[in-house]
């Protein structure tokens, strides 16, 4: 089988994530996945849609189009699959104004135009079953491959965050929980990976460039890792999939319970929830004063991960999905 994958930008996450990290096990399931960087649009698009004709199924990764391209790509598709997973029909959590008809009529446009709509969660499917069509649920998947499974650790005094730049107003959040603790707790040190250094005052911040090389080392040197959110219609659509990679790591979380955080996170079993200031520095001063602690919750974080989220049990799951072996929605 021969499946075409369109993506928005091939360098971005959630292109790593959602369609490059399966060509190899899809090659595996007799499936060869070719990506292609739809670019600003233009000739090498038009070229790109007339040649969908050639694969058994073309993947839209996360693009809304036009009128006219949808129609042009759904003429010549054999089998039309739309991928997404955040909740684009809305702007992010940046935008003063979070509302917008356009992209609202564009989603419904592209669910309804797709042969199979894939979600990468629960609530997302929700809002894509509105538009009608069919539609499935696929978390985005964790290669545990690249993570050992034991951190290394900082010692009980690092608390860390992995993430773009763009979402660091999340950082906000936890500003003065971390600097109570950094005054109760000398040495410790918030470790940010990411395209950027927040402005966290007060807060002793080891900021590190992001590397696709370094990242699971990067990450199995925190203690706790933390995903704080605030809640609107944007972050209800996140698919937790940071929490996934510090589960990877074995790593024990705190997290703002909004979305998927919810459904990945169980409460005192492999990590916490934290809704105040006065919640996130509790929680993370547990989690910092007993390695105990740290090390259960980090190995049954590991475990669910083996078990649900990882990409040896995700990619058979997406072959299916692309050959059309439809399983129950969820």
């Amino acid at each position: 089988m021969n499946v075409l994958a369109l993506v928005p930008d091939p360098r971005a996450p959630s292109c790593r994530f959602r369609i490059r990290q399966y060509r190899e096990p899809l090659s595996r399931e007799g499936i060869d996945l070719t990506i292609a960087d739809l670019g600003p649009g233009g000739r090498e698009r038009r070229r790109l849609f007339d040649q969908a004709g050639d694969f058994d199924a073309v993947v839209v990764h996360r693009k809304l189009f036009n009128p006219l391209s949808l129609r042009r790509l759904r003429r010549r598709s054999r089998r039309l699959i739309f991928d997404f997973d955040d909740a684009i029909m809305f702007r992010d959590s940046n935008s003063p104004r979070r509302s917008s008809w356009q992209r609202r009529f564009a989603f419904r446009r592209m669910i309804s135009q797709a042969d199979l709509t894939i979600a990468g969660n629960d609530y997302l499917a929700g809002l894509a079953s509105r538009g009608g069509g069919r539609v499935r649920v696929q978390p985005t998947p964790v290669d545990l491959a690249l993570f050992p499974a034991r951190p290394g650790g900082g010692g009980g005094r690092v608390v860390g965050w992995m993430g773009t730049k763009s979402n660091f107003l999340y950082l906000r959040l936890v500003s003065e929980p971390l600097r109570n603790l950094s005054r109760a707790r000398p040495g410790l040190v918030f470790r940010v990976i990411s395209d950027g250094v927040p402005a966290l005052p007060g807060v002793p911040v080891a900021a590190e460039r992001w590397s696709l090389l370094t990242e699971a080392r990067d990450l199995a040197a925190f203690d706790v890792g933390i995903m704080p959110l605030i809640d609107d219609e944007w972050t209800r659509g996140k698919c937790a999939f940071k929490i996934l990679q510090y589960f990877a790591a074995s790593l024990p979380v705190v997290c703002s319970p909004v979305g998927t955080n919810r459904e990945v996170v169980s409460e005192g079993v492999n990590g916490r929830f934290a809704r105040s200031s006065r919640e996130w520095e509790d929680a993370l001063g547990a989690l910092l004063e007993s390695p105990e602690t740290r090390e259960r919750m980090g190995r049954a974080g590991r475990r669910l991960v083996e078990e649900r989220y990882s990409l040896a049990v995700m990619a058979p799951r997406f072959a299916a999905l692309l050959r059309g072996d439809l399983m129950p929605l969820g």
